[in-house]
């Protein structure tokens, strides 16, 4: 079975069997950064304008990892100017569903 997250109009599936959260992380960032067609080179330059200093390099190897905090991706959306996000949060019951 597939579910997904949405962000900004864009799915990103992910299996709710065996689900990899890490990888989730991962591929709805890179997923915002490729629909806005923002580098990482270009995203730490906007965090930087926002007082939150990030190295392209120390970008990659966040994404790369997927286990970059919370806070780092609100971060991130901000800098890249998404002002609301709803994730579904794959667990096979969706009566549980928050939307932030």
């Amino acid at each position: 079975m597939q579910s997904g997250v949405k962000t900004q109009g864009v799915s990103v599936a992910a299996a709710t069997d065996e689900l990899d959260y890490a990888e989730f992380a991962r591929r709805s960032l890179k997923t915002v950064l490729s629909t806005r067609g923002i580098t990482y080179a270009q995203l730490a330059d906007r965090l930087s304008a926002l007082g939150h200093v990030e190295t392209e390099t120390s970008i990659a190897q966040k994404v790369r990892r997927g286990t970059f905090q919370f806070a780092f991706f609100i971060l991130c959306m901000k800098a890249v100017g998404v002002s609301r996000v709803s994730i579904d949060v794959p667990t096979g019951d969706s009566s549980n569903a928050i939307h932030l």
